[in-house]
């Protein structure tokens, strides 16, 4: 079932708040993911994440492509899949 651009930007935000320890209401979907905490190697780590909540497979410099939480979902939103928590 394809996810939606809300559901992904979702999942993005709340797995973001839970490597930050903050809580979700603190992450800017609209602020880069630099500014939103994220390392090169926790922002890799998310991509890879991410693909296996997806079950597909993403490339790990999306985050730099796509620097934002919002830009992000949405391009991941045209390829498919639904995250699902392990």
């Amino acid at each position: 079932m394809p996810a939606g651009r809300q559901q992904i930007e979702d999942w993005l935000v709340a797995r973001i708040a839970g490597m930050q320890r903050i809580v979700p209401e603190q992450v800017d979907v609209d602020e880069s993911f630099v500014a939103n905490g994220l390392s090169s190697r926790s922002s890799v780590a998310l991509i890879g994440d991410l693909a296996k909540a997806l079950g597909v497979t993403l490339s790990e410099t999306l985050t730099w492509e796509y620097p934002t939480i919002a830009a992000l979902a949405e391009h991941v939103a045209g390829i498919g899949g639904s995250p699902h928590d392990d």
